[in-house]
């Protein structure tokens, strides 16, 4: 087991390295912050996915599975080349830690790569958006069974960021990925563009037409289950996604043909992504 037990306030040393964390991934890791509170991180390496989160993270995601993950469940999603998924989440778990951010965020684990579907596409990395609900009145799943620890684990609406948090957020992401020579994959399908590498998507699961529960379909949208978005998008960001669906909707209609469209060869980019 790997403990940074130290407060630390520094951005370096980094304590939970991609390289580190590939070299031994079962292994127990979890460090302590200080910001403007002290918060716990730790580790986990499970179904595909390297995750940092906090032990509120863990009880929001039980909340979720307790609901059917029919509750908000806002992402920020990265799209990012998968040989350079190792060094955007170095990138975007420092920045995680440094602003304080709760709940948790993932990428999809090294030994996933060749089976990461088309489908998810522009989501190799997540940030999780906590967003209330009255569904966790009285503190979520935890409470009563946590006696002297409910702080830890209590979901309520002072943990939600307000949109110009997330908004930096973004912007510093983008720009470190950009220093760090991270390439993206294009906006994923379905999400709501906010960068060249960032998008936001609310993946509350939704009833089809057989009256069961399922993860959005891409051809749903950023938002299928209309649920308040936590980011204030600007008509500017409104009217450019506008303009993405348009030359989508074109590109399928012309025999799913598009010469400035990514290809797995090349790697670049539709030029509207």
């Amino acid at each position: 087991m790997t403990t940074c037990m130290e407060v630390a306030v520094r951005s370096e040393p980094h304590p939970f390295r991609w390289s580190e964390i590939e070299q031994e991934p079962k292994v127990m890791r979890s460090c302590i912050r200080r910001c403007f509170r002290s918060t716990e991180y730790e580790i986990l390496h499970t179904g595909g996915f390297v995750r940092l989160c906090t032990q509120r993270g863990r009880v929001y995601w039980l909340a979720q599975n307790e609901r059917d993950h029919r509750l908000p469940d806002w992402k920020l999603h990265f799209s990012v080349e998968l040989r350079h998924v190792p060094k955007a989440w170095d990138v975007i778990s420092e920045l995680f830690m440094l602003k304080a951010c709760d709940f948790g965020m993932k990428a999809v684990a090294g030994e996933a790569f060749e089976t990461w579907p088309e489908k998810q596409r522009g989501r190799e990395v997540t940030v999780y958006i906590f967003q209330h609900h009255s569904a966790y009145a009285g503190g979520g799943p935890m409470m009563g069974l946590c006696p002297g620890q409910e702080h830890d684990f209590w979901l309520g609406p002072e943990f939600e960021r307000e949109s110009p948090f997330w908004a930096d957020f973004v912007q510093e992401a983008e720009t470190k990925l950009a220093a760090a020579g991270v390439r993206s994959r294009g906006v994923a399908d379905g999400d709501f563009p906010l960068g060249e590498y960032a998008s936001i998507r609310n993946e509350a699961f939704l009833l089809d037409a057989s009256r069961k529960l399922v993860y959005p379909p891409n051809c749903d949208g950023w938002n299928a289950a209309g649920h308040c978005c936590p980011l204030q998008l600007s008509l500017s960001q409104r009217r450019r996604h506008r303009f993405i669906l348009a030359h989508r909707v074109a590109c399928r209609l012309l025999d799913h043909y598009c010469p400035h469209r990514a290809t797995a060869a090349t790697g670049q980019r539709c030029f509207a992504d």
